[in-house]
């Protein structure tokens, strides 16, 4: 049996928003069984893009229940069902965390309908909801509500298992990793103590050695992908055998676990991790401090503070006389008068600014409300500096403490890359200094 869930929530932060409404579809794999919905008071203000969205305001909410009022309702809803949705971490972790703030562990072996898709559709342009329904003829009413999104998830599912049986489902689903047999000291009761937050997780020996290091938006469903993949490989089930213990370290911030997770592989360099994710990069490309010079020199220094970082020179040298001529660059020739210097510089700085960051020296701010935790991100120079992890309690606004708390870290490809990515999105914050 599977039940397929959406959820309506305040806004779209996985870790500070609540529900706003819930919807179930009990399926048999071929029919619905039973259904049932409710809108749910989520004792906080719905964030006007979302009301926009989905037409729930706060007046419709005011006089819903509690979700703890309906939560004896989803669990018998769920009861001995693989828990289904559209995008699995979020609806999931929404509906776990809900339970967790009442006190309640809520777990049900579960499966993505978007994983499973790409998979059986695999010719699909999109892969979102309304456009799986529009290619594959699926009927969608009350688009971004609850029920009218769960159900059509629920005729989604139908088709799959049209496709490829329900056998195909469950083989795909989590519930083969409650049933994985440990060769080593693992077992599933360590596993289900995991958390379900974002952080770092270190599979170590008996010598407290990482032997696996790896990020995660949600530990637990991170490590219970990682278990399934590892009982299909023989290099990974040799790992399972020696791994004594899985530490763990929550940040409660997706790219403050990446970038930790980057600096511990450069410096641990644990053996089962891929080897692409250990390469060393001792080959720097710094600024010169010298006006009336060349604005970059070449230099091996595994500990610098390059802007950009090579496996070798022949690389730093090829990537610095592409990065001249996509930027326009000409390099005058030195000594040269002040002002065809700074106009060099000032062109060099514009370049700088649109291939790396948006200001020269900067923090990243993520607060985390529910956590009373700030997370700082130290850009200095273009250069990625580390990371500060403030409880908010003890920050008094100003920023020399942050840089007092900053956890120094090196700069590579991987680091930019990740920081660049989480640039785009819209609502982060940036301080200048």
């Amino acid at each position: 049996m599977f039940a397929v869930i959406d959820v309506e929530t305040t806004g779209g932060h996985l870790y500070d928003d609540r529900i706003t409404e819930v919807a179930i579809y009990v399926s048999d794999g071929k029919k619905l069984i039973k259904s049932f919905s409710s809108l749910v008071n989520p004792q906080r203000k719905i964030t006007p893009f979302v009301v926009k969205l989905t037409g729930i305001s706060d007046v419709m909410v005011s006089d819903a229940p509690l979700f703890e009022e309906i939560a004896q309702d989803i669990l018998d809803y769920t009861e001995g069902c693989i828990f289904v949705a559209h995008n699995i971490g979020f609806d999931y972790s929404m509906i776990k965390r809900e339970f967790k703030r009442i006190g309640i562990s809520f777990r049900r072996p579960s499966v993505c309908t978007v994983q499973l898709s790409q998979r059986v559709f695999s010719n699909q342009p999109s892969y979102s909801l309304g456009n799986l329904c529009t290619n594959l003829g699926i009927e969608l009413n009350n688009r971004h509500r609850a029920f009218g999104d769960a159900e059509a998830t629920a005729f989604l599912l139908h088709k799959i298992i049209e496709e490829k049986g329900v056998a195909y489902v469950e083989e795909h689903s989590s519930t083969y990793s409650q049933n994985i047999e440990f060769k080593g000291t693992l077992t599933q009761e360590m596993i289900d103590a995991l958390p379900e937050d974002p952080g770092v997780f270190r599979f170590l020996n008996d010598k407290n050695e990482a032997l696996y290091i790896s990020s995660a938006r949600n530990i637990f469903g991170e490590v219970s992908k990682f278990l399934l993949h590892a009982a299909k490989d023989k290099l990974l089930q040799d790992l399972l055998e020696k791994t004594v213990v899985i530490d763990t370290q929550v940040f409660n911030s997706v790219i403050i676990s990446e970038l930790q997770e980057i600096e511990e592989l450069r410096t641990v360099q644990p053996p089962y991790n891929k080897a692409s994710a250990l390469r060393k990069y001792p080959i720097g490309v710094y600024e010169n401090d010298n006006l009336n010079a060349k604005a970059f020199y070449i230099e091996r220094n595994a500990n610098g503070k390059a802007l950009w970082r090579f496996t070798n020179e022949k690389r730093a040298l090829s990537f610095l006389k592409k990065f001249h001529k996509d930027m326009r660059i000409n390099t005058p020739n030195f000594p040269a008068k002040e002002e065809v210097a700074t106009s060099y510089r000032d062109r060099v700085e514009t370049a700088l600014s649109h291939t790396l960051y948006p200001m020269r020296n900067f923090f990243i701010i993520r607060e985390v409300s529910f956590a009373n935790t700030l997370y700082a991100i130290y850009i200095e120079d273009y250069v990625y500096q580390g990371y500060a992890e403030i409880d908010k309690e003890f920050y008094d606004g100003n920023l020399e403490t942050i840089k007092e708390n900053i956890i120094y870290c090196e700069n590579n490809p991987l680091v930019q890359k990740a920081l660049q990515r989480y640039l785009k999105k819209k609502s982060v914050k940036l301080i200048a200094c």
